[in-house]
């Protein structure tokens, strides 16, 4: 879905690169206890027994400390020596995160467009509010290395800034229809490049709407793996990750058998008379889709693939519908993929409902992601490599497209991300619950159900090399108003914090409003959970209370723990 067309020759754009820099954390480890061990009730004891050579630095909550050794090195052997130990539930390095700078001219600008300087060109990459947080999944070092990443789409075209990430041998046109993917035979060919899609011009002006080439799987294929810090262009997510290019949309579109047959083989089956995938794909993108219940013979498709250990990402839809009615975004075994814009809105056109898993930047079109009004530029769109071509491809560019097709790709690289520095590789349903529980609290309302969160691409790849989701920081809870807006899945918990001055005679906590069932957790000094708290309200619904009169100083936790799903939560502190 693209609703601006602007379209820059790369060779005319010129900017100036900022210094990129890389740093390497050396000495620092974080340690856990286990609960109701020795350890965690004499810290400082146990630590002087096992590691006498390291410094103590600080203590975070949940029995978590933090030390200094003299060397990287020292560091490893301490690691491992307290990972062997019963009484240690975790040791690890402390890495040092950074602000990520890289020196594409389009991550940032500035740029020239018809004579006017913007900047902020993947604000969807770096965003605090609506974006995806990729500078800190990067400080952590995935960028996807090792990982095969299949695009279903319209295939890719050459580009400077895709090329030499692209598998040796290109992927495979899957089009079984001469009219529909431009070429002389019907037969599937060797090599996903994109041929053109446009159907302005007869024959296919007469045959189905549309209008001049798209290069839509170039964009996609962009925003996962662009080659970064090259000076040149923009900067992919999974930037070291390899595209396995998948042609399946031509003119007018694509038929569904050709995709499931193309899911079969990027994911390493076997498709009669196409030779065997040598590079099978750990995640597969697919960001089509039509209307529908989803095909027996596509969900077969699927299954196969998940079976095999490909993650399938779909994008939701653009029809403002529920993605019930959509495939394959309501086929099972895929993580379905909806839109929102930089304010953290639901994108005005992205489908939505219950079978969403969460949410990507796609672009909202309109300034502030209003429904209608002013094109936002750049912020409302996504911005990626493609050809300037009307027709058939010309030359490298890049140009803005907006929809759940872009929102997927941002979702696809952050699984490529997570396998990339997994200490094994995860199953599909473990990528989905990973992704689904890291995911961030929309920052305001959403109108209609829209997943779990805004896909974080920090806090995914932290769960994915410990292997759990681990505690998040809890956000500040302000005495004068309200927190809104609060949502998590059954099972996931929201984590608050409120600082109670000396002197306080009464802590009044309360949740009330939405929809679902929440449970409300309260502990002084450390994280509070289901199985660690000191006061509890668990009631049916929403409308939980815990009153603590004299409150000890200092700050205490909350969890609003869901019992069921719950969304439009609110949640007051009041000091009395």
């Amino acid at each position: 879905m693209h609703f601006l067309r602007i379209l820059l020759c790369l060779a005319t754009v010129a900017a100036t690169p900022a210094l990129a820099r890389d740093f390497d954390p050396e000495g620092r480890v974080v340690v856990k206890f286990r609960d109701g061990s020795v350890a965690r009730m004499q810290p400082a004891a146990t630590l002087r027994t096992l590691a006498p050579q390291a410094v103590p630095v600080a203590r975070l909550p949940n029995a978590v400390e933090v030390l200094r050794t003299g060397s990287r090195g020292e560091a490893d052997a301490l690691i491992a020596q307290l990972a062997a130990h019963p009484d240690i539930e975790y040791a690890m390095r402390d890495p040092l995160l950074q602000r990520t700078v890289v020196d594409d001219p389009w991550y940032a600008g500035p740029i020239n467009l018809d004579g006017r300087v913007y900047t902020l060109f993947q604000g969807d990459l770096y965003n605090p509010v609506g974006g995806v947080d990729a500078p800190a999944a990067w400080a952590r070092g995935a960028t996807g290395r090792g990982i095969v990443v299949a695009v279903l789409d319209t295939g890719i075209t050459a580009h400077p800034d895709l090329d030499a990430n692209v598998v040796p041998g290109a992927g495979y046109d899957f089009i079984t229809d001469a009219f529909v993917s431009g070429r002389d035979t019907d037969a599937r060919s060797p090599g996903g490049w994109d041929l053109g899609d446009w159907a302005h011009l007869p024959p296919y002006v007469e045959a189905c709407p549309g209008g001049t080439s798209s290069w839509h799987g170039s964009h996609v294929t962009g925003t996962i793996a662009a080659i970064a810090n090259n000076g040149y262009a923009m900067a992919g997510m999974a930037h070291e990750a390899r595209i396995l290019p998948m042609r399946v949309l031509g003119h007018c579109g694509g038929y569904t058998s050709d995709i499931a047959a193309a899911i079969t083989w990027a994911s390493g089956g076997v498709v009669e008379g196409v030779p065997v995938n040598e590079t099978p794909a750990e995640v597969l993108n697919l960001s089509l889709g039509g209307r529908g219940a989803c095909p027996a013979f596509l969900q077969e498709a699927i299954d196969g693939a998940v079976a095999r250990g490909s993650t399938i990402v779909v994008a939701a839809g653009n029809s403002g519908m529920d993605v019930s009615g959509m495939n394959p975004a309501n086929c099972r075994n895929v993580i379905t993929v909806g839109s929102n814009g930089l304010t953290g809105k639901r994108a005005f056109y992205s489908n939505h409902g219950a079978g969403i898993t969460l949410a990507a930047p796609g672009g909202g079109v309109y300034r502030q992601d209003a429904a209608n009004g002013t094109p936002w530029i750049p912020g409302g769109y996504i911005w990626s490599t493609m050809d300037v071509g009307q027709t058939t491809p010309v030359a490298a560019g890049m140009g803005p497209m907006a929809g759940t097709s872009q929102a997927a790709p941002h979702v696809a690289a952050i699984v490529a991300m997570m396998q990339s520095v997994a200490p094994k590789p995860y199953p599909p349903a473990t990528i989905a619950h990973l992704l689904a529980h890291t995911a961030r609290m929309f920052p305001v309302g959403v109108d209609r159900p829209l997943g779990a969160g805004i896909a974080d691409a920090g806090a995914a790849v932290q769960a994915a090399m410990l292997g759990h989701v681990p505690v998040p920081s809890a956000t500040p809870l302000s005495t004068y108003a309200p927190t809104m807006h609060v949502h998590a899945l059954q099972g996931q918990s929201r984590h608050f914090r409120v600082a109670v001055p000396a002197g306080t005679a009464r802590l009044i906590l309360r949740t009330y409003g939405g929809a679902g069932d929440v449970d409300l957790y309260v502990r002084h000094g450390e994280a509070a959970s289901p199985d660690a708290h000191d006061h509890a309200s668990i009631r049916p619904g929403n409308n939980s209370v815990v009153v603590i009169d004299a409150p000890q100083a200092g700050d205490h936790y909350l969890a609003l723990h869901g019992t069921q799903a719950y969304s439009a939560v609110q949640v007051r502190a009041t000091l009395e």
